[in-house]
């Protein structure tokens, strides 16, 4: 069996987006590849029907693939060149057509700004969701700030600028949101909509109010100041949020269902399970549906435990359809029809159907995995505190009995996360170069309800305990790995365990932490959702609380570390700004630490999932060169 190399990526093909037609006797589906050439990713729509499948497709350019009726579909696509320049500055967003009975795309729909959606209302009538710019001119040589936040992670700098609704009636434009208004989520039904957003001049809240808007007249149903709103959707005609009022677990508390009728929402499911959700992963892209709306019920995906679970709810009764170490990425529900893009333990991303509670397989673009030596993750229980700690180990591909290897400890983000049991590239990659890998779902993550959940002022205390404790079992488990060659690795929450763990223990001899937090004080009041979350998260400000986030700061004990780390971070992360790994890369060097930035330009915090082809390969290979310096 071939070795599973980070090259690899080349070769993946991710399904995204799938969509039934509006008569349910298709589908269409995005299909996504990484291109080293461009160090891009090109995308082209493919079309399942009758069992089979056509590519409709090849440029390559395709976005947003969706049906305008059964048998034409509308996309977002980039083709004359001086409409690539007008893209660029952000004026232009333009829109093909394809019909299914034959013919090349053409020209549909021109969009005078940068359009993240549209959605039909009727004969030569489109609502989308465009880019907004309060500053109205702005300089390359400056940038101004006067909000909070002034930046957002894969969106650059933010200040003054806004998501805002328009309709677009016969070519003219209106906007149906203010220009200081920041809309989430947001839906179309029979040309009324139905949106999520928050007005603001200053700082931008937690909280979102609900509204409807038809025939110009726009009404409030959820006044904002109340409702942390996850999104919103139309079921029969009726007005449905998914949204939490944080009273009991804060910002982490489990968002409901919920029904909004008479300017009163109506709480439709009991589960403490956060709705729309997949297990994490780095081997799926392009996103789609986590949600959809059938015969009067509400399919949505969710995580148990380790697992991904589709689930649907109608008259307070829930039923669960799949439930499966695989990761759902997205969903389609027509007639009871149910599809799925999944990738599962031993397959990238595909389409399934599902059946009496079984994922049937109908697209095979990934055969090739199945030359390589690809590893099932066991799974092993810990006990901390009286609680189970779930996780996984993945043995060397070339494990033989009677010898020892080194291991690698891997930690999801979040941490309101979950890692499962489905194909993980990183995870394979260092299975393939000898190591076992092993990780796990601690306190503070997603799939076991509000408690398990709930890390508010925690951080580095019970979540550090549990990981410990699963490590120690791992290692009285299999013997077969060298207590004196582990080591650790983890982004984003795992960055900051990371960097907790290495100035906390000596038990590891190689770390790498991946954008990475070392001081609350300046996450807090650096990134683009410090000031937001950190309080609630950590139950105290920089101002009156210093101790308290100090002392939950991994920078604190960074003087306590003697594992060699590397530091993997992108320079327009604005989620975990560069500034954290920095200064627990200069504490490090400053007392005799071996220590290495890798910093990636142009990329964001989602890297390892999204970033550019030849960064992500890249990074793994960081990674796993740094491990092999120091543990092998």
């Amino acid at each position: 069996m071939k070795k599973v190399l980070a090259e690899d990526l080349y070769q993946f093909r991710f399904v995204a987006r799938p969509q039934w037609s509006k008569d349910g006797s298709k589908a269409v589906f995005t299909l996504f590849s990484a291109d080293e050439k461009t160090n891009g990713y090109k995308a082209d729509a493919w079309l399942y029907q009758c069992g089979k499948l056509r590519r409709l497709t090849s440029g390559g350019d395709v976005r947003g693939a969706q049906w305008l009726d059964d048998s034409t579909l509308v996309f977002a696509a980039v083709r004359d060149p001086e409409d690539k320049e007008a893209a660029k500055k952000g004026g232009l967003t333009v829109f093909y057509t394809l019909s299914l009975r034959g013919g090349e795309p053409e020209e549909y729909l021109r969009v005078p700004a940068k359009a993240f959606d549209i959605k039909p209302l009727g004969k030569d009538k489109f609502a989308f969701l465009g880019a907004y710019d309060n500053y109205k001119e702005r300089d390359p040589g400056w940038e101004v700030f006067d909000e909070l936040p002034f930046w957002k992670n894969g969106e650059g700098y933010t200040s003054g600028t806004r998501r805002r609704l328009y309709v677009m009636d016969k070519g003219k434009v209106s906007p149906v949101t203010g220009e200081k208004e920041l809309v989430g989520s947001w839906a179309a039904d029979e040309g009324k909509l139905l949106f999520a957003s928050k007005e603001f001049k200053s700082v931008l809240g937690m909280t979102s109010g609900v509204y409807t808007y038809a025939n110009g007249v726009r009404k409030t149903l959820l006044a904002d100041g109340y409702w942390n709103v996850h999104g919103v959707f139309f079921m029969d005609g009726k007005a449905m949020a998914v949204m939490s009022d944080m009273k009991d677990y804060g910002a982490s508390q489990v968002p409901y269902f919920y029904c909004i009728e008479g300017g009163r929402p109506v709480r439709l499911s009991t589960m403490e399970e956060t709705p729309v959700t997949t297990v994490g992963g780095d081997s799926s892209y392009g996103g789609g549906a986590k949600m959809a709306v059938d015969q009067g019920y509400i399919y949505y995906t969710a995580v148990e435990d380790s697992y991904s679970v589709l689930r649907r709810l109608k008259d307070g009764k829930l039923e669960t359809l799949l439930n499966a170490p695989v990761s759902i990425d997205a969903i389609a529900v027509k007639d009871g029809k149910v599809l799925v893009s999944a990738v599962t333990q031993q397959k990238l991303s595909e389409l399934y159907a599902v059946e009496d509670g079984e994922l049937k397989q109908l697209s095979f673009f990934n055969e090739e995995l199945a030359e390589r030596s690809i590893q099932i993750p066991h799974p092993i229980t810990a006990i901390s505190d009286g609680w189970k700690i779930n996780g996984y180990v993945i043995y060397p591909a070339d494990y033989e009995e009677g010898k020892t290897y080194p291991a690698i400890l891997d930690i999801h983000g979040g941490p309101h996360g979950a890692y499962g049991a489905q194909y993980f590239h990183e995870m394979q990659v260092w299975s393939s170069a000898g190591y076992f890998v092993f990780f796990c779902n601690i306190r503070g993550g997603d799939g076991r309800g509000n408690e398990f959940a709930d890390l508010r002022g925690q951080y580095g205390k019970i979540d550090y305990d549990d990981i410990m404790a699963f490590t120690e079992e791992v290692l009285n488990q299999f013997p077969q790995i060298d207590r004196e060659r582990l080591g650790v690795t983890g982004g984003s929450y795992g960055g900051f365990m990371t960097n907790w763990i290495v100035g906390h223990t000596h038990l590891f001899h190689a770390a790498a932490a991946q954008r990475s937090i070392s001081n609350w004080i300046s996450k807090f009041l650096c990134t683009d959702n410090g000031y937001l979350y950190n309080q609630e998260l950590l139950q105290g400000n920089p101002w009156d609380d210093t101790e308290k986030l100090w002392w939950a700061s991994p920078l604190k004990y960074a003087a306590n570390c003697t594992t060699p780390t590397l530091f993997i971070q992108s320079d327009q992360d604005y989620r975990c700004w560069m500034a954290e790994c920095i200064q627990m890369f200069s504490t490090l060097k400053l007392h005799g630490v071996d220590a290495r930035i890798c910093l990636f330009h142009g990329e964001n915090h989602n890297l390892s999932r999204e970033g550019k082809p030849k960064n992500r390969v890249r990074r793994i290979n960081e990674i796993t060169a740094w491990m092999d310096k120091y543990l092998k």
